[in-house]
């Protein structure tokens, strides 16, 4: 585990003597039974592009079937910023694209039987928020997005359930609280 740290914090120290990137963790996100991590990268003075890699570990029940999962998902969003200060913070808008998979098991307790069960999600969508960058490098950012469900669907043992054709149940939502801390980038305009 120490040989992965001291890889990582190498890898960040090397490429932030280079460009801006911002690191940072949304506490909140594990209220809803799911950890990221997001990395943005800041393309010039204005735009940015941010990667935030998830795991999920939901556990919900159904009438008498308990579900647990645990899955991967991926949020890729394109960050324009308004009149930014130091490079990539202030008020932000622009488009996302978010992918979902999870594998889990359904115990149906009644019957006291049990199936594998699969979700996959893609959507795309638009994303607005704010960042603060404080004069230590402290990365605050708050921000949310909507956008419609490509492909929802859920399968089981039992077969598939699409839920593509249901338009109220296509839409997505994704949020962000983080706290965080901003690598390089030019430090004449902090």
């Amino acid at each position: 585990m120490k040989k992965v740290a001291l890889g990582f914090a190498f890898i960040l120290s090397a490429f932030s003597s280079f460009a801006q990137l911002d690191v940072s963790v949304n506490p909140i996100s594990i209220l809803f039974s799911n950890f990221d991590v997001a990395l943005e990268y800041r393309m010039n003075e204005d735009f940015g592009i941010e990667l935030t890699p998830s795991i999920d570990f939901d556990k919900y029940s159904v009438s008498d079937v308990e579900y647990k999962n645990t899955g991967f998902g991926a949020r890729l969003i394109g960050k324009y910023y308004f009149n930014p200060k130091k490079g990539c913070d202030k008020w932000n808008i622009g488009p996302y694209v978010k992918f979902g998979q999870a594998d889990g098991k359904g115990t149906d307790k009644a019957n006291n039987t049990s199936y594998e069960v699969s979700r996959t999600r893609f959507a795309v969508g638009f994303y607005s928020g704010y960042k603060w960058v404080s004069a230590k490098n402290i990365v605050f950012e708050m921000g949310f997005g909507i956008g419609r469900l490509f492909v929802n669907k859920y399968k089981s043992d039992d077969g598939t359930l699409n839920l593509d054709n249901f338009p109220i149940l296509n839409i997505d939502l994704t949020g962000k609280i983080a706290i965080g801390y901003r690598f390089g980038g030019n430090k004449e305009n902090q």
